[in-house]
C-alpha cells in the first residue's frame, strides 16, 4: 500500500500554519492596566507619563467637573491587579476575586488589618466588594489569608 503524496506547496502551507500558531501563542503579553487620573483602568502598550509636581495641574479636571468612574481591581494569581492606583477623592474601587479560592480585601499590611479598617471583606471566587474613598491619603490593602498580597491606593483631593 502506498502513501498519498502531498505537493510541496501544501506541505509548506502546513508548516507555515504551525509556525504562525506557535508565534501567536508565545507573543508578548499585554501590559498591565494603567489607572488614569479619572480612575479608569485602560490597557496601554507604553507606560504613560506621570506629570511631575512642578507641572501646572490647574488644567486637570476636578471631581466636581465630571462624573468619577469606578476603578476595577482584579484579584488573580494571588495578587491585586493593578497593585497601585492613584484616584481622586470620591472614587469607588471595586475588587473582584477571579481566583478559585478565597481572598480578603483588608486595609492593612502583612495580612493584618489596621485599627478600624475602611474595608475588610472576604471574597469567594467571582465575589466582589467595593469601597468609596472619600478622604485623601494612602491606603495599604492586604489579604488576611495570603499576607504577601498587597496593593496601595493613593487618594488625592
Amino acid at each position: 500500500m502506498s502513501r498519498p503524496r502531498f505537493s510541496t506547496p501544501v506541505t509548506i502551507l502546513a508548516v507555515l500554519a504551525v509556525v504562525l500558531a506557535a508565534c501567536a501563542s508565545t507573543g508578548a503579553s499585554p501590559s498591565a492596566p494603567v489607572v488614569t487620573a479619572t480612575g479608569t483602568a485602560t490597557p496601554s502598550a507604553e507606560p504613560e507619563a506621570t506629570p511631575s509636581p512642578s507641572q501646572d495641574e490647574s488644567a486637570a479636571p476636578s471631581a466636581s467637573d465630571e462624573e468619577l468612574e469606578d476603578v476595577d481591581v482584579r484579584i488573580q494569581g494571588s495578587r491585586y491587579d493593578p497593585a497601585e492606583v492613584i484616584v481622586p477623592v470620591g472614587t469607588r474601587v471595586v475588587f473582584v476575586n477571579v481566583d478559585p479560592f478565597d481572598h480578603t480585601v483588608t486595609e492593612g499590611s502583612g495580612g493584618q488589618p489596621t485599627d478600624d479598617p475602611i474595608v475588610d471583606a472576604q471574597l469567594a471566587q467571582n465575589a466582589s466588594a467595593s469601597v468609596t474613598f472619600d478622604e485623601p491619603g494612602t491606603y495599604e490593602i492586604t489579604c488576611r489569608l495570603h499576607p504577601t498580597m498587597r496593593m496601595t491606593i493613593t487618594v488625592e483631593g
